[in-house]
């Protein structure tokens, strides 16, 4: 009877280990998802401040949860945003994001998030620059292997490209970001920029007309294109004389 009894209770004690760690994980994934949860719901009234907090409470207790890391990086994200918008600082803001998004893309793998992780890297360089670090063009390669059609960092790094004198690899991207999308028009007028640079008026018309044919709205290369012309017109009558 006592084998039998020790049998017994040998089994009791299993179920209830097996019980117990059910109803620890139950509370954990729970808890986890209740987190995740109110996050989620802080970020979409734009309680930024709240929807890290709960994040990071997901994220204390599952480190590697991917909706839980994404809602973080999205909630630095919009931080950073806001404190633009009110000409702060945001440099740490989007250098955290960035960070979230890097440790999220461990966990994510399919390449869902490719796009926004772009952007933030694009915005991290700007504000780089902002704090005096020209440095950054490694930060827009990166930018750009994430998302080829991110042309805001083509462009960025074109001018940077350009400040450096290297102006035919500047002129190069430029070229491929109007062909690839014709209306993204800082890019006619940063490429007309280097030709009037360069004293070539005319390559400098070609450019900005392109553009403003194909942006009739733009005041900037509606602009640039009449100074251009108005030069060539002078440049022929002084010629003709």
């Amino acid at each position: 009877m006592k084998i039998v009894l020790g049998k017994n209770l040998e089994k009791g004690a299993r179920i209830f280990l097996n019980v117990v760690a059910l109803v620890v994980m139950t509370c954990f994934c729970g808890c986890v998802e209740d987190d995740v949860t109110r996050g989620n719901k802080a970020l979409q009234i734009g309680d930024y401040e709240r929807a890290v907090e709960n994040f990071n409470k997901a994220l204390d207790q599952d480190p590697a949860h991917r909706d839980a890391r994404y809602g973080l990086a999205l909630s630095y994200y919009a931080i950073a945003e806001s404190e633009e918008k009110m000409n702060f600082s945001s440099f740490e803001k989007w250098q955290r994001a960035s960070r979230e998004f890097e440790i999220l893309s461990k966990v994510d793998r399919s390449g869902k998030i490719d796009a926004n992780y772009s952007t933030c890297l694009f915005y991290l360089a700007r504000a780089m620059m902002q704090r005096g670090n020209s440095n950054v063009i490694p930060v827009l390669d990166k930018s750009i292997g994430l998302d080829s059609l991110n042309f805001f960092s083509y462009n960025l790094k074109a001018l940077l490209l350009a400040g450096q004198g290297r102006t035919e690899d500047a002129k190069n991207i430029f070229v491929y970001v109007v062909t690839k999308e014709p209306k993204f028009g800082s890019a006619y007028l940063n490429l007309g920029n280097i030709y009037w640079g360069e004293g070539d008026v005319e390559s400098a018309w070609d450019i900005w007309s392109m553009g403003h044919n194909v942006l009739p709205q733009d005041r900037a290369l509606e602009h640039w294109t009449k100074v251009a012309e108005d030069s060539l017109k002078v440049k022929f009558l002084s010629e003709g004389l």
